[in-house]
């Protein structure tokens, strides 16, 4: 198939006792789903896109010019955000301390919050001296993702492209292609858009369902693989179950300017280390989950109904990180009540998520975080640093849970993404 590239340059699951059933609010544990009406979020299970001026130029930070920016207040459209919702650029100087004022981390010099600040690395539509091949409705290589994929080998070492021009694409996805960059347009992410309609409930042929993990839109299982500009979604209506919009599994995973639309389970996060930077993540019950190292760099998280909580992780013990948000922001639609949606619920008895610098809506509850099903949060690992915002005010700072953790300088200085990958650097995060 090496014609075909052009050269340029050159079952439910069940995790440590715990499952997770399709019941609006994934367990027995307390709280409800209310049943919100679909179509609530802007631009979401629409999959248009944010609604207009949601999306901005972005801003200028004293670490250096960010064409990131902060995220607006409901989706980021896939570039940009509002100019002022990034850090000063003092969170890397010293080390020492995170952000400034507690608003977010991008821009900043690489200080201790994790973020690496100054320019960001190059689009991928301006990467050069890579195979490239083109999917498209018309005029490309391929006309389905899946068969731009099944072109590659499973075992292939060439970085390689696959530009994925803007349309929606009504498919079922498994990339296990490694070293493969799924680049869209740029600025384009809400209108280049990967989905599917099955979920938790879907018949899986034989008498049974395909549960949560068969049931996810597109799995992504291969290691070393980049994403820019593209929506995942699921087409499953609001209360239709467990709907995952991405299952990714690889390891060394990174994502920059994608949005990932569902209501229940959106993002199952599993396994391995992946990173998100400038992503847009929106809906209802634990949407972000699982048991990976996962960073989310100033990524909005979008309610669009009432649910539990926002997050579940199931961070094994011996893990030191789970979910980890740096900067950004926690947003919701107006419908959903004040002091409704906890931070996180530990899936596993030992679940870990941390948000430094990040702003909290005022659906965030008080007590913040809450157990899920039999576990308790005396073996859960939360914690926050200088949030900020009406979910963070100093009265609901004050009734957080008591297992919960307001971290240090000291202690936050370690969520740097040297300490949390280890080796591994993200290409976004620089």
């Amino acid at each position: 198939m090496l014609g075909l590239l052009t050269f340029v340059g050159c079952s439910s699951e069940s995790v440590q006792g715990q499952n997770k059933v399709a019941d609006g609010a994934d367990s027995g544990a307390g709280g409800t789903f209310d049943g919100a009406a679909a179509g609530l979020s802007t631009g979401g299970m629409t999959l248009g896109g944010g609604s207009a001026g949601a999306s901005s130029t972005g801003g200028t930070a004293t670490g250096g010019t960010s064409e990131h920016g902060g995220s607006a207040n409901q989706d980021p459209g896939g570039n940009g955000g509002s100019a002022g919702a990034v850090s000063a650029g003092a969170s890397g100087a010293s080390g020492a301390s995170v952000g400034t004022a507690g608003v977010t981390n991008s821009g900043g010099a690489g200080g201790s919050s994790g973020s690496s600040g100054g320019a960001s690395a190059p689009d991928c539509n301006g990467v050069t001296g890579q195979p490239i091949i083109t999917v498209g409705p018309t005029g490309a290589n391929f006309q389905t993702v899946q068969a731009a994929l099944n072109s590659l080998s499973k075992t292939n070492t060439t970085p390689t492209q696959i530009r994925i021009a803007p349309a929606t694409y009504k498919e079922k996805l498994s990339i296990q292609i490694p070293n493969i960059t799924l680049c869209g347009a740029t600025g384009k992410a809400s209108s280049t858009i990967l989905t599917f309609g099955d979920n938790a409930n879907t018949s899986n042929g034989n008498g049974g369902t395909l549960g949560t993990t068969g049931g996810a839109s597109t799995t992504l299982s291969s290691n070393d693989v980049s994403v820019e500009n593209i929506t995942f979604a699921n087409s499953t209506p609001l209360g239709g179950s467990q709907a995952v919009a991405l299952l990714v599994t690889g390891n060394q995973v990174q994502f920059n300017h994608c949005r990932f639309l569902s209501f229940q389970d959106t993002l199952y996060v599993r396994k391995a280390k992946q990173y998100f930077r400038d992503c847009y993540v929106e809906g209802t019950v634990d949407f972000i989950f699982g048991d990976a190292t996962a960073v989310f760099d100033n990524c909005t998280v979008h309610s669009v109904g009432g649910g539990t909580a926002a997050t579940a992780p199931n961070t094994d013990q011996s893990v030191p990180y789970g979910l980890v948000f740096l900067g950004g922001q926690l947003t919701a639609v107006a419908s959903i009540k004040a002091g409704s949606v906890a931070l996180g619920r530990n899936w596993g008895a030992y679940g870990a998520a941390a948000f430094l610098n990040t702003t909290l809506g005022a659906h965030i509850s008080p007590v913040g975080w809450q157990p899920m099903g039999s576990n308790t949060l005396a073996t859960a690992r939360f914690s926050e640093y200088r949030t900020v915002g009406p979910g963070a005010s100093a009265s609901a700072l004050a009734a957080r849970a008591s297992q919960s953790k307001q971290l240090t300088a000291e202690q936050a200085a370690t969520y740097t993404l040297d300490k949390i990958f280890g080796s591994w650097r993200p290409s976004f995060s620089q």
